[in-house]
């Protein structure tokens, strides 16, 4: 029942990407601005053809390979480990629904769709599978921290 919980959990977040990603480029051309979010946020449509901050631009068949590959071993390791800790089950869900996302923008289209952008620092345009992948990695770190410290008040 609770690995069910996460499977929900990373499918909403797959879909509220998706959604979104379809809103924006229903809304705007490329580099327009749809929507100012007070003096913190703005919506501006980017097409990203790397990873993280552009990296790795131009390495579509990478970038995807990998993508699918790190969340066929989330689906392994889920499987074969049977993670109970809710921490590492969040985070892996929450990573693996964030790079379902951006590797289906790359085989659809090309490139990952970006859209929110901070205005009150300087910072590459994002999305919310991006978000996932960042809330994740923070997860897991926190995870591992807890898991470290359990197991060296056991010894």
């Amino acid at each position: 029942m609770i690995n069910l919980v996460y499977l929900i959990g990373a499918l909403v977040i797959f879909a509220a990407d998706r959604l979104s990603k379809l809103w924006v480029i229903s809304r705007a051309e490329v580099g327009e601005t749809i929507a100012e979010i007070g003096n913190s946020f703005s919506l501006m449509y980017v097409q990203n053809r790397g990873a993280a901050f552009s990296m790795l631009s131009g390495r579509l068949g990478f970038l995807s390979i990998i993508s699918v590959v790190f969340c066929i071993g989330v689906v392994v390791y889920w499987f074969v480990k049977k993670p109970k800790d809710k921490l590492l089950c969040a985070a892996l869900a929450m990573m693996a629904a964030g790079a379902l996302g951006n590797a289906a923008d790359r085989l659809i289209y090309g490139y990952v769709i970006d859209f929110i952008k901070t205005e009150f620092i300087n910072f590459p345009v994002f999305n919310i599978a991006d978000i996932a992948i960042t809330a994740g990695a923070a997860l897991l770190v926190v995870s591992v921290c807890l898991e470290d410290r359990k197991n060296g008040e056991k010894k």
